[in-house]
């Protein structure tokens, strides 16, 4: 006896689940249309039928040309904002970079670089009858002469006792008190200047610089040095204006 027809046999389902699941393939392949098949079995349908299919694959295609017309514009606008936002970046950093210089022009900004350092005090000597007492002392003109020789000799920043110097600095005495835009200096006066270190220290050893007068008093009132690279504080005083105004024709 063939084992197979005895275990078919014996198990009844198995035959009409196998059969069922053929029909249904083959039902499934029939049901699946294609482009390329809709052809071949359209001779199968009625006319209502093929025409219902035909107009199925023609929604069918208009939908998928606009999707692809719609995904190419989206493209090319995604492309387009690439671009703008590239061009932007560009004016962005410009423009950055111009804020920048303008604040380190204006002192609004720390700054460091090489520069000279020039410490300023009064005489340690005792007083005699041919130096004059008050010429021992550092006053506001030292300072004020100091820092505008250096700007003069090429420092693109200065700060006095850790106050950044600008435009707007003020540098006083109040009776025997040296005051730096409303901040209390007291000597030694530690004023630096960032600039090329030989080119600054050239311009304030010239004679008769206000360096020179002060060591002509006491050399130790005195002191330059040279370095590689310092930090200046960027100005902490009040940028409000009242006043003064760009003019309209001006922008």
């Amino acid at each position: 006896m063939n084992p197979f027809i005895s275990r078919i046999s014996g198990n009844n389902w198995v035959v009409p689940v196998l059969t069922l699941s053929i029909v249904l393939v083959v039902l499934l392949k029939l049901a699946w249309i294609t482009p390329s098949t809709v052809g071949t079995r359209s001779r199968l349908l009625s006319a209502d039928q093929i025409s219902r299919v035909q107009a199925s694959f023609d929604d069918v295609r208009d939908d998928t040309a606009k999707m692809a017309t719609e995904v190419a514009k989206l493209r090319e606008e995604n492309t387009k904002l690439q671009n703008v936002m590239g061009d932007k970046n560009k004016e962005s950093k410009l423009l950055n970079d111009t804020l920048q210089e303008l604040k380190i022009f204006a002192g609004l900004t720390e700054v460091e670089g090489p520069g000279l350092s020039i410490t300023l005090r009064d005489a340690r000597r005792s007083r005699s009858s041919v130096i004059d007492g008050d010429s021992m002392t550092i006053h506001d003109v030292d300072v004020l002469k100091v820092v505008n020789e250096l700007w003069n000799a090429g420092a693109e920043a200065i700060s006095v006792n850790k106050q950044r110097i600008t435009a707007g600095s003020n540098i006083r005495c109040v009776g025997s008190v040296i005051f730096v835009d409303n901040v209390h200096v007291a000597p030694p006066v530690v004023i630096r200047a960032i600039g090329d270190p030989a080119t600054l220290e050239g311009g304030m050893n010239l004679p008769l610089s206000i360096l020179d007068e002060l060591r002509s008093v006491d050399s130790a009132m005195v002191q330059v040095e040279k370095v590689e690279k310092m930090r200046l504080p960027a100005y902490a005083g009040s940028t409000r204006r009242t006043q003064a105004q760009v003019p309209k024709d001006a922008k």
